[in-house]
């Protein structure tokens, strides 16, 4: 299976894809893993999938550890008072807060060892028949896989950019749906639920 886009939708999707036997690989047109980006606050489902992904104490270890935040008045007095804890963990500032970049990274160390990456390149072309799908790449390469995701994005060429007219029957990966992630990016819950559903799997 080819997965295009490494940022945060397509590591997580390959991650359970390889945990259910199929041979992954994902390409990037950036030359490595793109740093920076938003903190994004992990709530709800979403730290069920990262537990179940078994990269809680990755994830933790990586976090801003925000402890909390107050809202003042003009003369300093304190209004309001949050804490990470709060809602137990899930409240107004959330126990899990990591930035985009350092999410990726840990998506990638997790999933690089089993999964090939291919950075530097992308599809430049797709040729769709009933058993599967060739890939031209930019690079000159040429390949044959059995499906093609997207996870490159809602704006990305594969997809068919802002016009959504995707060249074939291609498998977006959505890093706008809410899966409990806060912060403008539920790829992993999403990708998670989009990979087999296994949230409704017995915890490990």
């Amino acid at each position: 299976m080819l997965v295009a886009g490494a940022s945060i939708a397509g590591p997580a999707l390959a991650h359970w894809l390889r945990r259910r036997g199929a041979e992954v690989t994902v390409v990037e047109r950036a030359p490595g893993l793109r740093p920076g980006g938003q903190a994004v606050d992990a709530r709800g489902v979403t730290r069920e999938v990262i537990r179940r992904m078994g990269l809680d104490a990755a994830v933790r270890a990586a976090r801003t550890e925000t402890a909390g935040a107050y809202i003042v008045d003009v003369d300093g007095k304190v209004l309001e008072t949050y804490r990470a804890d709060d809602g137990g963990g899930d409240g107004y500032i959330s126990e899990i807060e990591i930035l985009r970049g350092d999410l990726s990274r840990v998506l990638h160390d997790d999933t690089r060892d089993g999964v090939e990456y291919v950075f530097g390149d992308r599809i430049a072309e797709l040729t769709q028949d009933a058993d599967g799908v060739d890939v031209a790449f930019a690079g000159g390469g040429r390949r044959r896989f059995d499906l093609v995701v997207g996870a490159d994005g809602l704006h990305s060429a594969l997809l068919g950019g802002e016009s959504g007219d995707a060249p074939l029957d291609i498998l977006l990966v959505d890093p706008a749906a809410d899966a409990g992630f806060q912060g403008g990016d539920a790829a992993v819950g999403r990708a998670a639920q989009l990979a087999g559903g296994q949230l409704s799997e017995q915890a490990s």
